[in-house]
């Protein structure tokens, strides 16, 4: 026989106080957990929006110049110049880049599994976001509901809560706030009440381990490794974001180089049929970089430069093999 029938109604009020204790100590636990959660996430997707603004572009415009240096090795190799054969020892970097967002590559409950990354806020509105967000988490969140049909409610909105959230829209977390806090009657009995909270409190130590585990896994995020390299930056006077921005263009010019030194080369070969080596290459490069130096006059005024050997195909005297005076 259950001895829970065998509870007197003043037993089963004292259980029922004994789990709102407990309640009471976990439920604010819970909703800084959740929220500490939340922030995090949104830092992190904040962080993600900042990258992706500042550095996509300088990274799209590199694999465009590595697509068509691909081509261009490509078409050489079809002439069979050999020293193409070799593999390409700088190949486009992807220290940052990532197939997924901190938000959508973690199992995160109660949150959608895109979340687009969005600008950070500042000021008064951040703060008003964040207290609205707690708010709502405390009337809404699912670990606090009385049943299944309250917590199958709780868990949509509290999705939405958290996307809200993370892209900053107070507008629809205040439209969420209008949303009633439950669906369901309320328990009847001392007996039904306290079956409702012992499944609450067993909700709420159950989703306490679970944020642990996912703050975990976010920590362990590409992303939020990267924002804690900035933010140590940071604190040293760095600018990180800076620093990765002007890799990028350096990488950006020396495939560009390397690009026009290719288009030279494919027209040189197939008007003349020439064939070079990795010594004629690298006179190439050297010439070729030269010329746009002093092109922008990074040299000064009044300073020149000498050819080393403009095409590899000709003598040294300034003659083409042919006899033919060069052009330079």
């Amino acid at each position: 026989m259950d001895t829970d029938l065998l509870y007197t109604d003043t037993e089963w009020r004292d259980r029922v106080n004994e789990l709102q204790t407990i309640l009471d100590e976990l439920r604010p636990r819970l909703i800084d957990a959740e929220a500490q959660l939340a922030e995090r996430l949104a830092a992190v997707s904040a962080f993600e929006y900042r990258l992706r603004a500042r550095l996509d572009p300088l990274y799209r415009r590199l694999d465009s110049l590595q697509a068509d240096i691909d081509d261009l090795r490509r078409q050489l190799r079809r002439l069979s110049v050999a020293w193409l054969d070799q593999d390409d020892a700088s190949p486009v970097g992807e220290s940052w880049r990532f197939e997924e967002s901190a938000a959508s590559a973690g199992s995160f409950r109660y949150r959608a599994k895109v979340e687009e990354p969005t600008p950070s806020l500042e000021g008064k509105r951040l703060v008003s976001l964040k207290q609205l967000y707690r708010k709502l988490a405390h009337r809404f969140h699912p670990d606090l509901a009385p049943n299944e049909a309250d917590r199958t409610y709780r868990t949509d909105l509290m999705m939405a809560i958290n996307a809200a959230y993370t892209a900053g829209d107070l507008e629809a977390l205040e439209r969420l706030a209008n949303e009633p806090d439950s669906i369901s009657r309320v328990p009847q009995t001392l007996q039904e009440l306290a079956a409702a909270l012992e499944r609450e409190v067993e909700r709420c130590r159950h989703r306490l381990h679970e944020i642990a585990r996912e703050l975990a896994t976010l920590g362990k995020h590409q992303s939020a490794r990267l924002m804690e390299q900035f933010e140590q930056a940071q604190a040293q006077g760095r600018d990180l974001l800076a620093e990765l921005a002007a890799n990028l263009r350096r990488r950006i010019s020396e495939k560009l180089v390397e690009r026009d030194v290719l288009e030279s080369q494919l027209d040189e070969v197939e008007q003349g049929g020439a064939e070079v080596d990795a010594s004629d290459l690298a006179d190439i490069v050297y010439n070729l970089g030269l010329e746009q130096a002093d092109e922008d006059d990074l040299f000064g005024n009044g300073h020149s430069w000498r050819p080393r050997r403009p095409r590899p195909w000709e003598s040294n005297d300034g003659e083409d093999e042919d006899g033919v005076p060069n052009d330079f």
